[in-house]
């Protein structure tokens, strides 16, 4: 099984790349190919539908043929399993098009509360797996929401619940933002004292790095 990785990045935000590319190391399945898309940005337009574009004909047009491609996102944490388990499970569910989990755990740092997103018949680009080679349209360049835009238009998908969190979409207002209302909807927030969530999930390193990051 060879896996492909995508992270869209900026050069914005080093620390979290740095630590994104230490969860990758530690993956109980390794991936084949990190595929980091930094190119300098031409404006500050959010740019990461063109980011993903890009590294999806990357990887499609590299020599190594891939059986999967994974959208990480350098910010997210994700549980040293991840991989293994996005994969397998794509495989019990006969190797969909496009392949996700049914829910995303928001976590903001500066605020230390969360809030859960349901959304069953699609998932957030974080937690996304899809096959290369596949023939659709993108969305707009500058459109933020990459991942609805892509499970709207690719109709072999499936979506599944894992038994445990193995990924979190970490927020905190570093870099150019990506959804918009990660910064105007604060009030999705209802979950307080957050500690716990991530202290019950995660690996020791990956505990201390973001409790730790504006201190």
């Amino acid at each position: 099984m060879k896996v492909a990785v995508i992270i869209p990045d900026r050069n914005d935000r080093p620390e979290f790349l740095k630590n994104c590319l230490r969860m990758l190391e530690n993956q109980t399945l390794k991936p084949e190919l990190i595929h980091i898309v930094n190119f300098e940005p031409t404006d500050e337009k959010p740019d990461i539908t063109k980011r993903y574009r890009k590294g999806y004909e990357f990887i499609n047009n590299h020599s190594i043929k891939f059986d999967l491609i994974a959208l990480i996102e350098n910010d997210d944490w994700y549980a040293p399993n991840y991989l293994e388990e996005m994969v397998t499970n794509w495989e019990l569910n006969n190797r969909p098009d496009i392949f996700g989990t049914n829910y995303t755990i928001y976590y903001h740092l500066r605020i230390n509360a969360w809030f859960t997103m349901n959304h069953k018949l699609r998932s957030s680009a974080m937690s996304t797996v899809i096959k290369p080679n596949l023939k659709f349209e993108w969305c707009d360049d500058n459109e933020v929401y990459t991942d609805i835009h892509i499970w709207q238009t690719i109709q072999n998908k499936k979506t599944f619940e894992p038994k445990n969190h193995i990924c979190l979409g970490i927020k905190h207002g570093e870099g150019l933002c990506g959804g918009r209302n990660h910064k105007t909807r604060m009030d999705r927030y209802i979950n307080k004292n957050g500690i716990n969530l991530l202290a019950n999930n995660m690996d020791l390193e990956s505990f201390k790095f973001y409790t730790n990051y504006f201190k």
